[in-house]
């Protein structure tokens, strides 16, 4: 499932004021978890620990309702134990926060493991710390760092988050000369001018400006090296703004793109399904974006592996090299909340403890995805794209999305650019103006 800054926008403002007050009024909806020891021997149940007459509810959204159901089968059938699974209609994450302002919540739940995204829950003291899960020392390279807040843990990464990178066409590379990917902007766009110059595709890249929210992925990456020098950390702080010249020319270089026609003439109105459909069939040689939009092009292969492998790639990208830029969902992790019933409140870290030991083999086996363990291998069938994308969270940056306490609606706004209806300056201070906005709603000092 995609998700959209205007989602984290509204949910970022939403759970500071609204799950303060829920938390007031329901004591048993937990307090600050600073205290609990979760080092201590019964604080992970073994993972098939008998649970008979104990009952669990899981909220997921409506794109990734399949996702835990053979992890809920094979742990039912394992511990006696029974987990409702309960499908929330969208918008996922806005639905969810509503329902829990008001006093439902579940013992367990799909959701983005971001900083802005997991801060308005962990700061009314509504969900358990998973430090010391038996599972992390097992992840592979780079997911162990995802999904903690404020110090602590509080997120299972159950598969490697959505990276933003470059998906290619081998063909179309093939036919332009294109020996070896890219590294670095400039190089990247040698290799537009080496795919337009040779008519080697309709388009070099492809944008789906109709769709909105891939426009931000092609500005994102670009920032990678800042992001690892500190970049969200000063803007989180008001040091640094989008519109001062490290945003501002990641803009600008896009929007030269654009009018130096490597992008697709329909840019603006373009949808997902129209970007996909270029991608696969060779009509563009490039898009930059993340894993969703990438799956979408493996399924008009039907997911063949052979036939994916044989046509589509992908590289990390960004300024100076190739560090990819992290682009978390809800589909990639599960949160456990404090219901204040301790029975229950075990028994759900529990199921993350066997869904991530005994049931991972067959979860990652049943939902053909890669492997976020050392300990178990990635089912055969995943394209070599998407392994290559796992493999590049090892030397990643964070996104906007993953480090920033705020997430305006830069998407939008360049949507805006690419239809002529914004400048590049324009989209900086609106995003800015944004930002400043839902940080100073947050507290966040400097605003």
């Amino acid at each position: 499932m995609k998700r959209t800054s205007a989602i984290r926008a509204a949910v970022a403002m939403t759970l500071v004021a609204g799950l303060s007050l829920a938390g007031c009024g329901n004591p048993t909806a937990g307090g600050t978890t600073d205290n609990v020891d979760t080092t201590a021997a019964d604080y992970w149940p073994d993972a098939t620990k008998k649970l008979d007459g104990v009952n669990l509810t899981f909220w997921v959204g409506q794109s990734d309702s399949k996702v835990p159901v053979k992890v809920i089968s094979d742990f039912e059938k394992a511990t006696g134990a029974k987990v409702d699974l309960q499908i929330i209609p969208d918008s996922y994450e806005n639905n969810v926060q509503t329902k829990i302002t008001t006093g439902d919540m579940p013992d367990l739940a799909t959701w983005e493991p971001t900083n802005s995204m997991l801060a308005g829950f962990v700061s009314t003291g509504k969900l358990q710390q998973l430090d010391n899960a038996p599972w992390v020392d097992n992840y592979i390279d780079g997911v162990a760092d995802l999904g903690q807040t404020k110090g602590h843990r509080y997120a299972a990464l159950i598969s490697p988050v959505n990276v933003m990178g470059v998906w290619y066409n081998k063909k179309v590379f093939e036919k332009a000369g294109i020996t070896e990917t890219p590294k670095g902007w400039d190089e990247l766009v040698s290799a537009a001018k080496k795919i337009k110059d040779s008519n080697a595709a309709d388009s070099a890249f492809f944008e789906m400006g109709g769709s909105q929210w891939g426009t931000q992925w092609a500005v994102q990456v670009q920032l990678a090296e800042a992001a690892n020098d500190g970049l969200w950390d000063r803007v989180n702080e008001g040091k640094e703004k989008f519109t001062d010249s490290t945003i501002m020319t990641a803009i600008e270089n896009y929007k030269k793109l654009i009018d130096d026609g490597y992008y697709n003439s329909d840019a603006g109105s373009a949808t997902l399904d129209d970007q996909a459909a270029a991608l696969w069939e060779g009509k563009t040689g490039m898009v930059i974006g993340n894993n969703a939009q990438f799956n979408v092009a493996a399924a008009l292969a039907d997911n063949d592996k052979t036939a994916i492998d044989e046509n589509l790639g992908f590289f990390p990208i960004s300024s100076k090299g190739n560090i990819s830029s992290l682009s978390p969902g809800a589909s990639s992790a599960v949160v456990a909340f404090k219901t204040g019933d301790s029975t229950r409140e075990a028994a759900a870290r529990q199921f993350l403890n066997f869904w991530m030991s005994e049931g991972y083999e067959n979860f990652v086996n049943d939902r053909a995805l890669v492997s976020a363990l050392k300990t178990v291998d990635s089912p055969k069938s995943v394209p070599q794209a998407l392994l290559d994308a796992a493999s590049s969270i090892a030397n990643s940056a964070p996104s906007m999305q993953s480090a920033a306490i705020a997430n305006p609606d830069l998407y939008i706004n360049l949507a805006n650019m690419i239809n002529g209806t914004a400048t590049p300056e324009q989209v900086a201070e609106t995003t800015q103006n944004q930002f400043a906005q839902i940080a100073k709603a947050q507290g966040a000092k400097g605003f």
